[in-house]
């Protein structure tokens, strides 16, 4: 079992590195299909952990950076994103901006999240994350 098996969230730029190279495909490629996944799909990548959310608390410490709440399909959890990420996303997505590390750096996805959004897009488990799970389904 490989390491990276065990890992319960990646950034976004690993996501990207780590998958890009699985599918033999440009890192631009994979930055564009994830954050279609965040704004259309919602794929539940974060800003802020939610376990650094204090439960009692009604408001959410952020520390001077603003944050939105957003939420990509009527039903679907929301997600806290900081302003510049979605707008950024937003811009990949509607304009065909170029995927910029420094304003997408600090999102980060769960493993369980990941896999819900490949499962309800039909995409196969990626090996990097998944490998020795799909082993033992055959």
């Amino acid at each position: 079992m490989s390491t990276s098996h065990l890992v319960e969230s990646y950034r976004f730029w690993e996501i990207v590195a780590l998958w890009a190279k699985e599918l033999l495909e440009h890192e631009d490629v994979v930055a564009r299909a994830l954050a279609r996944g965040i704004v259309r799909d919602g794929l539940r990548f974060l800003s802020v952990d939610p376990k650094w959310l204090k439960p009692n608390k009604a408001e959410v410490e952020c520390l001077g950076y603003p944050y939105v709440g957003y939420c990509a399909k009527q039903n679907s959890h929301m997600i806290m994103l900081r302003v510049e990420a979605l707008e950024h996303l937003l811009a990949i997505v509607e304009r065909a901006e170029i995927p910029a590390h420094d304003l997408l750096h600090e999102l980060f996805v769960s493993r369980d999240d990941f896999r819900v959004w490949l499962q309800a897009t039909n995409q196969t488990l990626p090996d990097f994350w998944y490998g020795n799970e799909k082993r033992q389904e055959v």
